[in-house]
């Protein structure tokens, strides 16, 4: 009787285990809005993510001011992350950025994060005084 309260148990926790570890990252169903990356002070840098499946990027320092737009798809296998058409890094390199054909952006509660481990500096977070998008 004692050795099934134990098997039990332990098996309860294994599950409830496995379970937090499949999914650790809050995948918001609406998050159609702006989002800011603040990595570089001397930039304004968003992300305009629209409720009809397109995108803005803007990225502006000093005389220089660059424009990328697109479209995007949330993915469907249940992974929080969010697919971008035709993505440049200016959130990475700025005035450097790379042309990509596609871009890929974990979904984390107010952050968009460019790789599943979290946020950093060149992840975009919810500008909450934008929250009528």
């Amino acid at each position: 009787m004692k050795f099934r309260k134990i098997l039990m148990l332990s098996s309860l926790i294994i599950f409830f285990t496995f379970q937090s570890c499949l999914n650790l990252r809050q995948c918001n169903e609406v998050f159609a809005h702006r989002y800011l990356c603040k990595n570089n002070s001397n930039a304004i840098n968003y992300l305009d993510i629209n409720a009809d499946g397109t995108f803005l990027h803007i990225y502006e320092e000093g005389d220089v001011k660059l424009k990328n737009s697109g479209t995007w798809e949330k993915n469907e296998d249940g992974y929080c992350y969010i697919e971008l058409s035709d993505w440049k890094t200016f959130n990475e390199k700025g005035l450097n950025y790379e042309d990509y054909n596609n871009g890929i952006l974990y979904i984390n509660g107010d952050y968009l994060d460019m790789s599943p481990d979290g946020n950093s500096s060149t992840s975009f977070i919810k500008d909450q005084s934008s929250l009528t998008k």
